[in-house]
């Protein structure tokens, strides 16, 4: 998948961070950065590989990495290692009580977020985090390394297939193929809630969604039902705050079917 960004986090949770740390850190900062920067997430750790080669090419091939090197995450700093020493572009991360035993200055910096996920701080990590993001992908256009030059770690382009010209004179009118949109997959993490309650209306429109306040309620397809907090403007989409029945959600509002209408 083009503009895909692997996300190399702790496996499990780490000793002293509370249960289920890691997957809000991954809902409430790294994913919306992840979309406010254009590209598309995927957690290597839901991932599995049929043996080490097959992880190792996929730590090369994505265009671009971010690393959780919090709580001295083994599988970060391998991941790091391999993207550095092939001068493939890669993004460090850590929550602010651990601690890098190396100097990342080299490596654009680390980018660091409250470990108890305020809101106040998570808004301003993802804000930063996503900035960081767009950065690195403009700059790995300007490397100029032997293996970019080889075109290592860069998405080739699709193959033309050439059609030959029919040798027969009787005419027949074909149709121009249209290539195929690209559609991201749904992350298999949230399934969505099936079957619908009765309550749920028909998806929001762009106009509908732009009219969203604090105070609303609506319906996610993989959070169920939910009130805005707050929202606030970042660049062309809008960043909703939602408090639903599984806790609160910073998501990125968007006029597609996981957003639905409350009836009554």
């Amino acid at each position: 998948m083009r503009n895909r960004c692997l996300i190399i986090m702790p496996s499990g949770e780490p000793i002293g961070y509370p249960q289920g740390h890691v997957n809000r850190v991954y809902d409430y900062v790294i994913v919306p950065a992840c979309r406010l920067a254009g590209v598309w997430p995927s957690r290597m750790d839901t991932t599995t590989y049929k043996d080490p080669f097959e992880l190792v090419k996929e730590i090369i091939d994505s265009e671009m990495v971010l690393c959780d090197i919090s709580a001295g995450n083994n599988n970060a700093l391998y991941g790091l290692a391999i993207r550095f020493a092939l001068n493939l572009p890669v993004m460090l991360v850590k929550d602010s009580k651990s601690f890098a035993s190396f100097d990342a200055s080299e490596m654009g910096g680390i980018v660091e977020y409250d470990e108890t996920l305020r809101i106040d701080t998570v808004q301003k990590a993802t804000e930063v985090l996503s900035e960081a993001l767009k950065k690195a992908i403009e700059l790995k256009s300007e490397k100029h390394s032997l293996l970019y030059k080889l075109g290592v770690g860069i998405p080739q382009p699709e193959p033309v297939i050439t059609i030959p010209e029919p040798t027969f004179t009787a005419p027949e009118v074909v149709e121009e193929a249209q290539p195929e949109e690209e559609v991201k997959p749904k992350e298999p993490r949230l399934p969505i809630i099936s079957p619908l309650p009765d309550y749920v209306g028909d998806p929001f429109t762009d106009e509908q969604i732009e009219k969203l306040k604090a105070g609303d309620s609506l319906f996610h397809l993989n959070y169920g039902k939910g009130k805005i907090n707050f929202i606030k403007k970042m660049d062309k989409d809008k960043l909703a705050s939602i408090v639903f029945d599984t806790g609160t959600k910073l998501l990125v509002l968007a006029a597609t079917d996981f957003y639905r209408k409350i009836i009554g």
